[in-house]
């Protein structure tokens, strides 16, 4: 008789899902013992791949440490780039974009600790590449806020350093309630929308 399939070895998955699988297990692997503790082959044994297919997608741990850099980046500029700021009022883009940093925290908090809330002495590229996720993501409020704002009366410099600080603020409130769960995540994301909204009602708004 035809074997019936149970015994077959395991169908290959399409290079673009195993690349996600491989970085999953990369990121769980490096939270866990972290980055100089996580050894290829525990992440080999936990993708379910053997060692030359893991070095195939990444020649190093160290690449493996920039590609989970830079999809952890990209999913949190792609969740604050909603909605789009000519649909909503400021309030409104300013609520909406706690509760998508709160839910991106949520969703992948072992990829946020990676990036803001581990010291990543690792390796130049490493650091370089946390400080382009965090400038493109002042960049992005940055240009929430010019949006908003007579830009005749305010200089871009006053905008961009607004962004910095707000950008700062939301970091490290996050990070807080990460750590200590000292209150429900709604009294952090309220609180924080009510100082994002005294900083920027500052600033005269856009003529229409």
């Amino acid at each position: 008789m035809r074997d019936s399939g149970n015994n077959r070895v395991k169908k290959r998955l399409p290079a673009p899902e195993r690349k996600k699988v491989i970085l999953d297990a990369a990121l769980e692997t490096f939270a866990e013992f972290g980055y100089h503790g996580a050894l290829m082959d525990t992440i080999a044994e936990r993708a379910q791949v053997t060692k030359p297919i893991l070095y195939r997608h990444f020649p190093s741990k160290l690449d493996l440490l920039l590609a989970i850099i830079d999809r952890a980046g990209e999913n949190l500029r792609q969740s604050l780039l909603k909605p789009d700021t000519s649909e909503v009022d400021w309030i409104t883009a300013i609520r909406s974009g706690v509760r998508s940093y709160f839910d991106f925290v949520d969703y992948s908090e072992s990829g946020f600790r990676l990036i803001y809330d581990t010291d990543l002495n690792v390796d130049k590229r490493s650091q370089e590449r946390v400080a382009e996720i965090r400038s493109s993501i002042i960049d992005l409020v940055k240009d929430r806020i010019t949006y908003y704002t007579d830009t005749d009366a305010v200089p871009p410099e006053r905008i961009y350093i607004t962004a910095v600080m707000i950008v700062g603020m939301v970091e490290s409130t996050v990070i807080h309630w990460m750590n200590f769960r000292k209150y429900p995540r709604e009294v952090y994301e309220e609180n924080l929308v009510r100082g994002v909204a005294n900083i920027l009602a500052q600033l005269p708004p856009r003529r229409r």
